[in-house]
């Protein structure tokens, strides 16, 4: 004769409890780590899709494009590379797109500001010489050219955009002047 079990033991539950406990404190830190790095991921993705924004640009155009950091702040510009668009105009501290053009003919340059998320800056943006060392290093507050885009796809020269957020290690993308290739590394 077999009886029913309809409740489960004080005992039984603690039992699962303790095993949830174990579990969860073992998977913790795997999800910390994710979800940790998704604020540098998303500034990395932004910075990516800028430059592919003036790249895309310097093509369409067959001009130069500037992707200019404000280093020690999460601000970046792209503006054709060209003293009209970098005196100092469109300089405020607003983010916006310029769309009309200068002549009135052609079509309307790309002239964008943006920002990073919160708590993300800039660090020792840099361009690189042939042999590898930094020739422009970032001063604090000041704008920084480490890539200009040309008509090709090409940059002027190889360079290394950093990152990071507070009490973290920077995160750079790379630009490889041969092919305007942008990749990530620490």
């Amino acid at each position: 004769m077999r009886t029913e079990r309809r409740a489960y033991t004080l005992f039984e539950m603690v039992v699962v409890l303790a095993i949830l406990l174990i579990a969860g404190a073992a998977v913790m830190p795997t999800l910390q780590s994710l979800w940790g790095a998704t604020p540098i991921n998303a500034a990395a993705d932004t910075v990516k899709a800028r430059m592919a924004q003036a790249r895309a640009r310097a093509i369409a155009e067959n001009r130069p494009y500037r992707f200019d950091v404000m280093d020690n702040t999460g601000t970046m510009r792209v503006a054709p590379d060209s003293a009209e668009f970098w005196d100092g105009v469109g300089d405020e501290d607003s983010d916006s797109t310029m769309v009309s053009t200068t002549d009135g003919t052609g079509p309307a340059p790309l002239v964008m500001r943006d920002r990073l998320p919160n708590e993300i800056r800039f660090c020792g943006s840099q361009t690189l010489g042939t042999n590898g060392q930094a020739q422009q290093s970032a001063g604090g507050g000041s704008w920084v050219c480490p890539v200009v885009f040309l008509p090709d796809g090409t940059t002027r020269q190889d360079a290394e955009i950093a990152f990071t957020e507070a009490g973290h290690r920077p995160f750079v993308l790379r630009v490889q002047a041969a092919t305007g290739a942008i990749t990530t590394g620490n």
